[in-house]
Formats: structure tokens, C-alpha cells, sequence
């Protein structure tokens, strides 16, 4: 191909020689790498062919071979050996995947009747969480490898990009230098591209074999679920199984003392995991003494106490694992050596004890143990009498719109019902005669009278006693039908307005368009906010007067809030002069009023408006601001009053007589929900 281009830059035009040269190297060697990416990735003789064809290409490279060039190919040698081990990770996950389900479908049941030992369970239940922790991890590791794909196919579509571009540097180069540089440039493109090629199928086969893995995991897991249904309700602890695991513990416990006894005596310092290891078989005994007697025995005392018991255990074995995780990730961090390998292989025995307390407390709160004969009987019993005799329908009206539940009737809420109204008969007979003596014993009380009453105060009780037992028992009083539906229509009719004011008074309390001590005007009733309570809300009166408010009436109403957005108002106070008053006298008589007063705001300053021409006097208006936290409106507008009426005297103005002093109040931000306009 170099020799091509030589002659082709020597004997034709230059337009000629670019198009010849463009033909040349898009059919020359490029077709191999082309070629090479439309391979079989996924077949282990097309993987062997690739990683043949690129040992052949390393040893074809000259001694002095070029080092990037050579780089690149021992790394897409060392890629398609991986792509060989993957092949054999996919084959394995596949022929793993395929007998667990062929296990799953194929099981049906344990050989051995029931009932079943406790330590099957736990076994199965270890499993599961084995299982639980393998596919979690199963599932990030394909993440990880879908992330690797598109990552690889960036590259593999950045360096195609880039060999295109450098053959076509090489194609129009007018330099030998220049051609040869594009064309080393392509090449290691090239390659790369291969690279990026390979990396693909290998990791898309990892991410099937791995999904396989997974889908193994999930055989298995549905498998063991199978197994543990099956024991619910048919596991003990039997007393052999008791023994042995005592003498489990006491040969570990026997062995691991003659040790430290041994080292000990040789070592300064005893390996302190030794002694951790006592202690925790002490632990681990203590243990299987306190489920074996919570699941003997089977009363709530027991059960109770058992579970307060676990908890401590529990409590000292998460400390542990916590030390040994927090060691083997930082080190001993004592003055004692101690061996990684021993501290692993002590936290695995640890962590599997922590799981066993867990699988106990579950058996103790949840009741997955065998029960005896009473307590199978003591169960029927129960639910013989929580079974559903009837359901009965319960109506209410919800804005409009009939809403209907169900309630089940059963013999224990029967039975409830009649052992209330029994004792409620009897009490009431007592009740009633006590009534009819006492009224008898009174003067001028007639006999029919005392009967009249004491019938009277028998059917109100019976009548609370009715509905005090059937609201005990939770059986609704829709049952009787020509009562209930006349019932449920009053009560939600009753409790409407009711429930309208307690969600008013909820959006009231969370939005809060008021405070506490807010200054309000709604339907001319003006105050302070004292309290919003969830169905009411208190208004104080300037008279010390407090009204009573709905909270539906608050949101559906005009409501005037002088302290929505802060504590600044503004006054205006109008007044009417004579004719023969100078207007700018009085414009100045009125600034100096305000300025006068101390709570008067000087930012925003005082205002004086000529309002008006009326028919025998002339208008004026001050406005000025006040804080609402540091005086009160009415206050404030009197002491104007007086200082205006004053002020005036002075200058020698005459008010009208015809036209009253006027005083009005608005806020210093435009009008929105909840505030006044602008007067």
C-alpha cells in the first residue's frame, strides 16, 4: 500500500491520485478490521480464531517493532483470553441456572414426615438470606455491566470515527511523511476499535452469564420458600437436638481452653481471640437454653421473658460484629496482634449466630412452631367464632355522594353482645326499682307517678344499653334495616357541618392565613385572633367581648386581615375647612400634626392630598403610617384628633361644620386574598 501511494503521488494529478487513493485504502487491509467486527462474538471457535489471528500479527511485527502498536496487541491478546474464560463462566451459569429449575419443578415435599426439627428451618433460612445478599449483588454487578457495554461502545465508535479520519488524511496528503504518520495513526485506530469490539462481547456475555446467575438464584430462592412454607406450623426442638448442640459446645468450648492454657504459657500476652471465643460459646449456650425453653413451654410468660432475654444476646452479638468488622477493616488497632484469617473466620461464626437470634425472635413473635393439642384446639375455637355470619352494609353521605362499608358479624361479636345486654338488664332492673323507692319515699309523690318514672329511666338505659353493646361489639346498628338506613342518613346529615369546620380548621392551621393576635374584620365583627381551635376559631373584641367563629366561615367569607403580610398600616383621616382657610396653611397645620405624634411613621413620611371642592367647604386628606405592634388604631386616630383640633386653632382655621372629621384604614401593599382594598 506504501508503495502505491509513492507511485501514485509521482505520475498523477493531484485530484487523481486522491479519489485513486481513497478506493485503494478503503478496499486494501481496512476490510480486515471491518470484517473482523462482524464476527461471531459469542461462539469460543471464533474467539480462538481472533486471538490466533493476533498472536500471528505480534510475531509478524518487525524487531524494532513499533511499542504502541505492540501494546495495543497484546492488549486485544489479553481481551480475547478473557472472552475465553467468560464463555466457560456462561456455560457454567447456564448448566447452573437450568438444574435449578429443573430442582424447583422437580420437588414435592421433605422425605420425612412431620414434625420437623427448628435446625432445618434455621438452615433453610440462612439460605434464603445467603440468597438475598448473592442476588443484590447480582443485580449492581449487572448494572455494572451495562454501564461497561455503553462505555465500550462510545470507544469503539469514537476510534471507527477516528480511522476514518485518518485514512482520509492519508488519502490526500501530499507528503510521504504526512501519508506514512496517517496511515501508523489509522492502524492503532485500528486496533483499538478491536479492542473495543471485543470488550463488548466479552462483557455482553458476562451480562448473561450473570443473568443466568441470577435466574439460578431466584430457583433457588423460590425453592427454599417452598421448603419453608411446608415446615410452617410442623417444627420442634426436641431435647436430642438440645444435646447435641451441648455437646457441640462443650468439645469447642474443652479444646478452645486447652489452647489458650497451652499458649498462654509460652506467650506473654494470650491471643485474645481465644478468649472471645469462650465467652462467645457461653453466649451461644445460653442461647439455645433460652429458645428451647420459650418453645417447651409455649405461655406468653415465658415468651415474654425468652424475648427480653434474646434481646440482650442479640444486643452483645451486633456488638461484636461491629468490633470484627471495624478490626478487619482498619486493623487490629490494639496492642495484641490478632490474625485476619482467624477474625474472619470468628466474624462468620458470629454473623451466623446473630442471624439464629433473629430467625428465634421471628418464631416467638410470629408463631411458626408446631403448637400443641390445646393450643390447636384453643385456635379452632377462635376462629369458629371469628368466622363471618353476615356482612352488614353501613351507608353515610359524603357531599352528596352515598358511601357504603361493610361490617361482619360473627358469633364472638353475638356472644359479646349478649353477655353485655345480660348484665346491662340486670343492672338496669336494679336501677329502675332503686328509683321507684326513692321517688315513693318522697311526700305528695303518687305511686303511679314513681312507676311512671322509674319505666322512664328503665328504657333510656335500655336504649344506651343497646347501643353502648352493640358499639362494644362492633356490630352496626345498620343490621336492623327499617332503623339503619334512617339512622346513617341523620348521622351524616348531623355530622356535616361538623366535619365542614374540622377540616376548615385544619387548612386554617396549616396554611395560615391568620395568627394569634391578628387584627380581622369579617361581617362587621372587628378584633383580635385569640385562638383557631380545630372547629372554632375566638375573636376578642375591644370591649374584652370574644365571638365565637366556624372555621367554614372563615375561608368561605370576605375577611379583612390588617396583619396578613406585616404590622404597617396606614391612616387617613379626612377633614373639611372653610373657604376662607389658606390651603397651604392647612396642608402645614396637618404635616405638623403628624409629625408632632411619636408613633406617627417618618418613613413612609406623612401625606396631605387636596381631595376635593365640596359645596361649602374644602377637603383634605392626611395619610400616614403607624406599626399596629407599638400603638393601637383607635388610640392613635383620638390623639390626632386632638392634635389636629389644636393645630388648627392656632393657624386660625375653621373647620365646617357640615363635614365631619373622617378616619380610615388601609395597608401599605396592593389588596389580596384576605386584605382590604385601598380606601
Amino acid at each position: 500500500m506504501l508503495k502505491t501511494s509513492r507511485i501514485l503521488s509521482v505520475s498523477l494529478p493531484a485530484f487523481l491520485r486522491s479519489s485513486l487513493l481513497a478506493a485503494c485504502l478503503a478496499l486494501a487491509p481496512w476490510l480486515t478490521a471491518q470484517d473482523a467486527l462482524q464476527d461471531d462474538f459469542s461462539k469460543r471457535p471464533e474467539i480462538e480464531k481472533r486471538l490466533a489471528a493476533v498472536r500471528a500479527e505480534i510475531s509478524a511485527l518487525p524487531a524494532p517493532a513499533d511499542a504502541a502498536l505492540h501494546e495495543r496487541l497484546q492488549q486485544l491478546e489479553a481481551l480475547c483470553q478473557f472472552h475465553l474464560s467468560a464463555t466457560d463462566v456462561a456455560a457454567k451459569a447456564q448448566g447452573e441456572r437450568q438444574k435449578a429449575t429443573q430442582a424447583t419443578a422437580a420437588w414435592r415435599g421433605f422425605p420425612q414426615p412431620p414434625p420437623h426439627s427448628v435446625l432445618l428451618r434455621d438452615e433453610i433460612l440462612e439460605t434464603l438470606a445467603t440468597l438475598a445478599n448473592s442476588q443484590r449483588t447480582g443485580e449492581v454487578q449487572l448494572r455494572i455491566f451495562s454501564a461497561e457495554i455503553e462505555t465500550a461502545r462510545d470507544k469503539l465508535q469514537g476510534h471507527q470515527q477516528a480511522e476514518r479520519r485518518f485514512m482520509e488524511i492519508a488519502a490526500i496528503t501530499d507528503t510521504l511523511a504526512a501519508g506514512l504518520t496517517a496511515e501508523h495513526s489509522a492502524k492503532l485506530e485500528q486496533v483499538a476499535s478491536r479492542i473495543a469490539a471485543e470488550s463488548i462481547a466479552r462483557v455482553t456475555l458476562r451480562h448473561k452469564a450473570q443473568q443466568a446467575e441470577l435466574d439460578m438464584i431466584r430457583s433457588k430462592s423460590e425453592l427454599a420458600g417452598l421448603k419453608l412454607k411446608a415446615l410452617e406450623g410442623k417444627t420442634v426442638f426436641p431435647q436430642s437436638d438440645l444435646d447435641t448442640i451441648h455437646q457441640r459446645i462443650a468439645a469447642e468450648r474443652t479444646e478452645a481452653l486447652n489452647v489458650l492454657v497451652a499458649t498462654s504459657q509460652h506467650l506473654q500476652t494470650p491471643n485474645p481471640l481465644l478468649a472471645w471465643k469462650i465467652e462467645f460459646l457461653d453466649l451461644e449456650k445460653s442461647f439455645w437454653d433460652i429458645r428451647f425453653g420459650a418453645l417447651a413451654k409455649k405461655d406468653s410468660t415465658t415468651r415474654k421473658a425468652a424475648l427480653a432475654s434474646l434481646a440482650e444476646c442479640k444486643s452483645r452479638v451486633d456488638d461484636w460484629t461491629e468490633i470484627a468488622q471495624l478490626r478487619l477493616a482498619g486493623g487490629s488497632g490494639g496492642a495484641t496482634e490478632i490474625d485476619s484469617a482467624q477474625l474472619r473466620e470468628g466474624l462468620l461464626r458470629v454473623s451466623q449466630m446473630q442471624r439464629r437470634i433473629g430467625f428465634t425472635i421471628a418464631d416467638l413473635e410470629g408463631g411458626h412452631l408446631q403448637t400443641p393439642a390445646l393450643d390447636r384446639i384453643v385456635s379452632g375455637a377462635r376462629s369458629l367464632m371469628d368466622t363471618e355470619l353476615y356482612l352488614a352494609e353501613e351507608t353515610d353521605i359524603l357531599d352528596g355522594r352515598k358511601i357504603s362499608t361493610y361490617r361482619a358479624i360473627t358469633p364472638a361479636k353475638l356472644a359479646r353482645l349478649a353477655l353485655i345486654l345480660t348484665v346491662g338488664w340486670l343492672l338496669l332492673r336494679f336501677l329502675s326499682n332503686r328509683v321507684r323507692r326513692i321517688i315513693s319515699g318522697k311526700a305528695n309523690i303518687p305511686p303511679t307517678t314513681a312507676e311512671l318514672a322509674a319505666k322512664c329511666a328503665f328504657a333510656i338505659g335500655l336504649a344506651l344499653l343497646v347501643v353502648y353493646g352493640m358499639n362494644t361489639a362492633r356490630i352496626p346498628l345498620t343490621i336492623f334495616a327499617f332503623l339503619g338506613g334512617a339512622l346513617a342518613i341523620g348521622v351524616g346529615f348531623g355530622t356535616q357541618t361538623l366535619l365542614k369546620n374540622f377540616i376548615s380548621g385544619i387548612i386554617l392551621i396549616f396554611e395560615r392565613p391568620f395568627k394569634i393576635g391578628d387584627s380581622v374584620e369579617i361581617e362587621g365583627v372587628t378584633g383580635n385572633i385569640r385562638s383557631i381551635g380545630m372547629r372554632a376559631s375566638v375573636i376578642k373584641h375591644g370591649n374584652g367581648i370574644d365571638t365565637l367563629i366556624p372555621n367554614s366561615t372563615l375561608l368561605e367569607n370576605k375577611v379583612t386581615n390588617w396583619n396578613l403580610s406585616d404590622s404597617l398600616l396606614r391612616h387617613s383621616i379626612t377633614v373639611g375647612v372653610d373657604y376662607g382657610s389658606h390651603t397651604r396653611e392647612v396642608s402645614r397645620a396637618l404635616l405638623a400634626a403628624a409629625d408632632e405624634h411619636g408613633l406617627v411613621l417618618k418613613n413612609p413620611a406623612p401625606e396631605i392630598r387636596f381631595e376635593d371642592f365640596a359645596e361649602k367647604a374644602r377637603i383634605f386628606r392626611l395619610l400616614f403610617w403607624f406599626d399596629t405592634t407599638k400603638t393601637n388604631r383607635d388610640t392613635l386616630a383620638s390623639d390626632l384628633r386632638f392634635v389636629i383640633d389644636k393645630a388648627f386653632a392656632e393657624a386660625g382655621i375653621q373647620f365646617h361644620p357640615d363635614v365631619p372629621i373622617r378616619v380610615e384604614l388601609s395597608h401599605k401593599t396592593a389588596p389580596l386574598s384576605h386584605k382590604p382594598t385601598e380606601p
